[in-house]
């Protein structure tokens, strides 16, 4: 196909790219004439930025690949699944599952619950319990959808999620408050990928079966 042709036929797709970038970059100048952030500190590697050793919190870094790549296989899944397409209710899943995950995702990158949150004067206590009202509206939701899939691994991981919780809000005298909280919520995000990869597999595949078991 020419390039004229290409250019033709993903007009749309190339204005997206050109708009995604031109708002992001517009952010960037935003917040540097605004807050008078210099834009080195907001464009580049934060280990680069604060000049520390390059293994700097490779632990968070993987959780936040994990999450991403699942909030990828929900929306993917849920775009062209072959599956999903027989019942809206499996593809409504998924796609609320993807936004559910970048939710998580976003406030583990910018310690909304941690950081962002009280200094707007929300305590973290009530953003956790904002996360929970979602998490339990979640399931309501979808609790017949949850159940027909191997839900062990998302009882799994909140599990993980919610030891790791108690940790931050009530921290035990001795314990690591890095190795524990850190190690339990990896343990939670683990689970949670692997949970929602197997599903994103079955309504990917045209098997026989469907999202369910």
């Amino acid at each position: 196909m020419k390039i004229t042709s290409q250019l033709q036929s993903n007009r749309w797709k190339i204005l997206m790219i050109l708009v995604t970038t031109l708002f992001l970059v517009g952010l960037v100048l935003l917040l540097e004439k605004w807050k008078g952030i210099p834009i080195g500190n907001l464009t580049r590697d934060i280990v680069a930025i604060a000049n520390v050793p390059i293994y700097t919190g490779f632990f968070s870094q993987i959780g936040i690949f994990l999450w991403v790549a699942t909030a990828t296989l929900c929306m993917f899944s849920a775009r062209i699944g072959s599956k999903t397409k027989k019942n809206p209710d499996h593809k409504k899943y998924l796609f609320v599952s993807g936004l559910l995950t970048i939710l998580l995702c976003l406030d583990d990158i910018f310690l909304l619950h941690e950081v962002v949150f009280p200094f707007l004067g929300i305590p973290e206590k009530v953003v956790f319990i904002g996360y929970a009202s979602i998490v339990i509206a979640w399931i309501i939701t979808f609790y017949s959808v949850i159940l027909a899939t191997d839900y062990i691994l998302l009882v799994l991981a909140f599990f993980f999620f919610g030891l790791s919780v108690t940790l931050d809000v009530f921290p035990i005298f001795n314990w690591s408050p890095f190795l524990f909280e850190d190690g339990f919520k990896m343990a939670g995000i683990v689970s949670w990928s692997v949970y929602f990869y197997n599903i994103a597999v079955i309504a990917v595949s045209g098997k026989n079966k469907d999202l369910v078991k």
